[in-house]
C-alpha cells in the first residue's frame, strides 16, 4: 500500500497531512515515537506492510500477514493531563468502531479497554503511548491493528481473531479504509481537543460489551470478579466487587458466562 493508495481517499484537514508508508520496521509505535520525540506535526501517520517487534499491551506480539492488514500509527497532541490519558484508547476505539460499521456489514463491539469485536472476536487492536516533557504529555502514540483481508489465521489465534473480509465475505480496499479510519478519528478528536470527554465515554458505551456485565479481571495482582459499571472520563473501568466500587485503569476482561462475579 503506497502513500497515494490513502490519499486518493482522504478528506481529512490534519490526520495523514505527513504519512510515511514503510515496508519493514521494528513497529509503527517505535518509529512514530522517533518522530514525535523530533517534533513531528499532530495528525502523522506511519503505516507498515510488515513489523519484526509489532507488539500489542503488555509486550504482547502482534501477529499480522504483510499486505493484508493495516498496522499504523498516528501522533496527536492532546491538552490532557497525565492522569487523563487513558480515555484515548477508548476514543480510538469508537473511531474504529464507528468506522468498521459504515464500510462493512458488520455490527462491531468495543471491549474495554482497548479491543474492537466483531461477533465476539477481535479485528482491531489498539496501543497508546504516551512521551512526556517535564512531566507533562508531549504526545500520545495511537497505535493501531486492524485485521482486513486476512482470513486465515495460526492457531490458537484462530479461535479469538477475525477480519473485515472473514466477516463480510469479501476483500476490502486497505487505503481506502485507512482513509475513512483517519477521516473519523479527526472528526471524533475534536471532543478530546475540546475536553468533552463524556461524549467520547457516552459513544464507547452505545457499543460495549463490557458495561453491566458480570466479569473477572485479570491483572498483574491477580483475578478481581464484578460488575462492570461505568466508565469514568479518565477511561478507567469502575466494577463494583462485593458491594464496593473499584476502579481498574488496566487489565484482560472476560464475560463471566456462568453469571458468576
Amino acid at each position: 500500500m503506497t502513500e497515494q493508495d490513502i490519499r486518493e481517499h482522504l478528506s481529512t484537514k490534519t490526520f495523514g497531512k505527513q504519512i510515511y508508508c514503510l515496508d519493514t520496521v521494528d513497529s509503527t509505535n517505535s518509529y512514530a515515537k522517533r518522530l514525535a520525540s523530533q517534533g513531528a506535526e499532530e495528525g502523522t501517520v506511519v503505516s507498515a506492510e510488515g513489523q519484526f517487534a509489532g507488539r500489542g499491551r503488555f509486550n504482547r506480539t502482534w501477529i499480522s500477514s504483510p499486505g493484508k492488514n493495516l498496522t499504523f500509527s498516528l501522533i496527536i497532541r492532546p491538552k490532557l493531563r497525565p492522569e487523563m490519558i487513558g480515555i484515548l484508547s477508548l476514543y480510538a476505539a469508537v473511531a474504529l468502531a464507528q468506522s468498521v460499521k459504515a464500510i462493512s456489514t458488520t455490527l462491531p463491539a468495543c471491549k474495554w479497554p482497548n479491543d474492537v469485536l466483531i461477533d465476539g472476536k477481535k479485528v482491531c487492536g489498539i496501543l497508546s503511548e504516551a512521551l512526556f516533557v517535564d512531566q507533562r504529555v508531549s504526545a500520545v502514540i495511537i497505535g493501531v491493528g486492524m485485521n482486513v483481508n486476512q482470513v486465515e489465521f495460526p492457531s490458537p489465534l484462530d479461535l479469538s481473531a477475525t477480519s473485515l473480509a472473514r466477516t463480510s465475505g469479501h476483500e476490502f480496499d486497505r487505503g481506502l479504509v485507512l482513509a475513512r479510519v483517519l477521516g473519523r478519528l479527526e472528526q471524533l478528536y475534536a471532543f478530546v481537543r475540546d475536553g468533552k470527554l463524556t461524549e467520547i465515554v457516552e459513544q464507547w458505551q452505545l457499543c460495549s460489551t463490557t458495561v453491566g456485565q458480570q466479569i473477572t479481571v485479570e491483572q498483574q495482582g491477580g483475578m478481581l470478579r464484578g460488575i462492570a459499571k461505568r466508565i469514568d472520563n479518565d477511561g478507567s473501568l469502575v466494577i463494583v466487587c462485593d458491594g464496593t466500587e473499584r476502579k481498574i485503569f488496566s487489565g484482560d476482561v472476560t464475560m463471566n458466562e456462568d453469571g458468576r462475579t
